[in-house]
């Protein structure tokens, strides 16, 4: 039992060094989380039959708008540091904020009207699913679908808008 709570204690102490590690905006908010868990950096669903990974896009309302979220629900979000084909966000950074990996496919009945695609990340080769231009990340403070605890974090992080053209893009070098 002791070994257990050191070895979540150990572990807890490595998510939020990594946390700190996403962003270099000094004025970053607070995000010391109460509890800190590792994100699926799987592919959301099975693959097809030529063997490209799927990840399946979904939509949920929040009280920041509708958001895009992966098959479970979870809100995926988008990294000003980003451009619509590299990804900024590897090594540590990857580790709270997986990439949404797989070629993306929205689910029946979505409506999602944001442009699909992928792009191929510098981390080892793996396409991720990109959103109207941005590449998707899950948040590992998400501890249940819906939420966005990930919103404004460093300003850098924000939630991946159903409908993104409605919202001002941020100012360059947030």
């Amino acid at each position: 039992m002791k070994k257990r709570v050191l070895a979540q204690s150990i572990g807890l102490g490595a998510a939020l060094a990594l946390l700190s590690a996403c962003g270099n905006d000094t004025a970053a908010q607070d995000t010391q989380p109460t509890s800190v868990r590792q994100a699926s950096a799987a592919p959301a669903s099975g693959a097809p039959a030529d063997g490209t990974p799927v990840a399946q896009l979904g939509a949920t309302s929040t009280a920041l708008g509708n958001v895009v979220t992966d098959a479970a629900g979870y809100t995926l979000y988008w990294f000003t540091q980003d451009t619509p084909t590299s990804s900024a966000c590897v090594g540590q950074c990857a580790t709270i904020w997986p990439p949404t990996l797989g070629a993306p496919k929205a689910a029946d009945g979505t409506g999602l009207p944001g442009a699909l695609g992928t792009l191929t990340r510098p981390d080892g080769g793996a396409q991720q699913a990109v959103y109207d231009g941005r590449p998707l990340y899950r948040f590992a403070k998400d501890d249940a679908p819906g939420q966005t605890n990930g919103e404004g974090v460093k300003g850098q992080w924000h939630v991946a808008l159903v409908t993104p053209a409605s919202v001002a893009p941020p100012a360059a070098g947030q």
